[in-house]
């Protein structure tokens, strides 16, 4: 059976896991952001 790694490393993937988390969110605010304005943009066109 396999063992868990130390607490040092957990804490450090958890550490990582945050930051991945917060770059996914900053990321779709920027694709929500970026559709709406072509959104706008092709409304306009309209």
């Amino acid at each position: 059976m396999k063992e868990l790694p130390d607490t040092q490393t957990l804490l450090e993937l958890l550490q990582a896991a945050k930051e991945a988390e917060e770059k996914a969110k900053q990321l779709y605010e920027m694709g929500v952001e970026f559709r709406q304005e072509w959104e706008e943009k092709l409304k306009g066109r309209n």
